[in-house]
Parts: C-alpha cells; sequence; structure tokens
C-alpha cells in the first residue's frame, strides 16, 4: 500500500483561503479537532486529512458544495477502510494531492457530541469574509481521541497530555456528555488513561476520580436492569 503523504498547517490554511472564496451563499463555521487542531497548536508536525465537525445539515451542505467546487472529490470506495466505515462520517472528500477532509455532522464517530461547552471553548483560528474555522481546546481533542479510539489515537493523547491539559475540564465534559447521551463515558475515558500509564508512564490526576463513578454508574445500571 503507498504510503500517504502528510500535509503542515501552511498547506491547511491554504486550503482555507481557497474555500473562503468558494462559499456561494452566506457563511460557514468549522470546529476542527484531531490531527489537524495538533498541528496549528504546534504539538504534530503535520496530518494526512482533517476532521471537522459542522453543527447542521446546512452548513455540511455547503462545505461539500465549496469543496467539490474546489476540486475535491468522494475517494474511491475501495481504498476506504473499513477503520474508515467505523468512523461514521458524514462525507469524505479528497483532492489531487491526496488531502482529505472528513466532515462530521455535530458528533464524531457516532459518539461524542460537539457541545456547547465545546464551541464555547474553541478559539478561532481563520476568519474570512465567508469562511470561520475554529480550533476546539486542546482538553476537547484530548477527550475526543480518548473515546474515538482510533489508530495512532494513543499516541496523540500521550502528546496532549504532555503539552498541558487542564484535567478537570476533561472530567466535567466527560460528565456532560455521559448525562446528556446516558452512556458511561467516564468507563471508556478511564481505560484510556490506564493505557496512556501502562504504556507512556503517563499518571493523569483524574484516573481515581473517573474509576469511582464509572464504577458506581456501571453498578447502578445493573440493579436497575
Amino acid at each position: 500500500m503507498t504510503q500517504r503523504r502528510a500535509f503542515d498547517k501552511d498547506y491547511l490554511k491554504q486550503e482555507f483561503d481557497k474555500l473562503n472564496t468558494t462559499i456561494a451563499n452566506g457563511s460557514l463555521t468549522l470546529y476542527l479537532i484531531g490531527g489537524g487542531a495538533m498541528a496549528f497548536y504546534g504539538i504534530k508536525a503535520a496530518t494526512k486529512d482533517i476532521d471537522i465537525i459542522l453543527t447542521s445539515q446546512e452548513e455540511l451542505n455547503s462545505l461539500q458544495t465549496a469543496l467539490t467546487t474546489t476540486g475535491y472529490r468522494e475517494p474511491n470506495p475501495v481504498i476506504i477502510t473499513r477503520a474508515y466505515h467505523e468512523m461514521q462520517t458524514s462525507a469524505i472528500l479528497e483532492n489531487q494531492d491526496g488531502f482529505r477532509w472528513d466532515l462530521f455532522l455535530t458528533k464524531v464517530c457516532g459518539k461524542l457530541a460537539l457541545s456547547l461547552g465545546m464551541q464555547n471553548r474553541a478559539n478561532t483560528l481563520y476568519q474570512g469574509n465567508k469562511l470561520r474555522v475554529c480550533i476546539v481546546s486542546k482538553e476537547d481533542l484530548f477527550l475526543f481521541k480518548s473515546i474515538t479510539n482510533r489508530d495512532a489515537d494513543l499516541d496523540d493523547t500521550r502528546i496532549l497530555a504532555q503539552s498541558g491539559l487542564n484535567w478537570e475540564i476533561i472530567v466535567q465534559e466527560c460528565k456532560n456528555q455521559s448525562q446528556t447521551s446516558n452512556i458511561c463515558w467516564e468507563d471508556a475515558l478511564y481505560q484510556t488513561l490506564q493505557d496512556l500509564k501502562t504504556k507512556h508512564n503517563i499518571e493523569a490526576p483524574i484516573g481515581k476520580t473517573l474509576r469511582k463513578t464509572a464504577q458506581q454508574k456501571i453498578t447502578e445500571t445493573a440493579l436497575l436492569m
């Protein structure tokens, strides 16, 4: 299999400039997560694709139209692996350079949602006359990567942890996501923290709190059943 090229933040900004001049009607706000966000934080050199969350179907449609106008197309189904299908993307578009956009509508991989708290913590990365790109906080990046659990996500959580995080924000957002979805995300986050400790000798200060909360919720669920 041919190794896909990686793209730095200068390339990403170039693509944002193209989009800004292509959007036909209204304006768009995109929320950047994943490796692209880490590149702009300066904690990752490059990324092979860009993960974007949109908050409405109208914005998703508008972005797809703009990307198609600038030369993006749906990749050949043959190269979309099982991992991509499991991500539950709303759309995947790629240009001739092999640079790929993975688009999500409100949720990433059918799991965590882009909450109002995440939107409020996000910082404006790019502002054009029609396009605004926001970068989610490092804490929310860590939480997304802890839950999605894709290839290389654990190493990215290591990089994020070593860059310095406000762990209380992560705990609170995880709690909020659990309450709105009725899923015990604390358990999934705790498992990631255990892997970080075992494989990279990184011990997060929230581990004991998460374990206690997860065990309590699992017990309550079992009793209800």
